[in-house]
Order: C-alpha cells, then structure tokens, then sequence
C-alpha cells in the first residue's frame, strides 16, 4: 500500500523550507544549521512514515493468514473446502481461457470464428483467486528484477 507520489511531495516540501530558511535567516552558518536540522526532522518524519505504513500491512496480512488458519480449523467440511475449490475452478477457467486464446485462431475461418488474442489483464483477473491461494501476494519483486 505505498504511496507512490509521497517522495516528490517530501522533496518539495524540503525545497521550500530551504528556501524559506535561506530567505528569512540572513546568518550563513544559522542558516546552513537551521536547514540540516529541517532536513533532519524531514527525513525522520519519512521514516516513521514509511514504518507506521509497514506495521499497517503487516497487521492486514496477519489478519488475512488469521482468517485462513480459522478456515483450516473449521470442523464443517464445506467451509474447509471452498477455497481450495475456488482456486481449482480459477485454475481450471485460466487454463481454458489461455487455451482457447491459442488454438481458436487454428479453425477455418469458414466456421466465422475470430482470432481471439490473449489479453494478459483478463488472464491474471481470471488466475488471481488460484494464486492469492497459493500465497502470491504482488508482482512487483519480479517487475524490480526486469530493471
């Protein structure tokens, strides 16, 4: 749950209080003290920032793994068994989706079948239930490792 426009508005926010430092304070040396100081407090405000936002996602997925243990715990079969269920039928759907989007464009053109092509947002839409299940969570670990 990052916020990705917060660093250039924490920028921002540092170069105008430098620049408000640099216009009222006419002392160089108060100066220069006065904008490491803000530029100390700034960046400790970023960092307890970014903590309280890590202790934020850590108490939603700790939450999320509480109510997957109380599902396995269930006595009632049907409640244990839905969302293997449910990932099973998002495999079985992704798997016809992407096969469809391959061999359809094989048959004859006379049968008036168009060639569908796979569309990579409807194919994690339909996977996404099968791997939350297997506890892929985001792809940014594997977006950071193209760069």
């Amino acid at each position: 749950m990052a916020i990705p426009f917060l660093g250039k508005i924490i920028e921002t926010v540092i170069g105008k209080g430098s620049e408000i430092i640099k216009e009222l304070v006419t002392d160089k040396d108060l100066a220069k003290q006065l904008d490491h100081a803000f530029r100390t407090q700034m960046a400790a405000n970023a960092a307890s920032f970014r903590t309280l936002e890590l202790q934020s996602e850590q108490s939603m997925f700790e939450a999320q793994q509480k109510t997957v243990q109380a599902e396995l715990h269930q006595s009632d079969l049907y409640t244990k068994r839905t969302r293997p269920k449910i990932a099973r039928q998002s495999w079985y759907i992704t798997a016809v989706y992407a096969l469809s989007s391959m061999l359809l464009p094989m048959a004859p053109e006379t049968w008036g079948l168009g060639a569908p092509v796979i569309q990579w947002n409807i194919f994690l839409v339909l996977a996404s239930p099968a791997l939350t299940y297997m506890g892929v969570r985001g792809f940014e670990k594997w977006k950071n490792a193209r760069t």
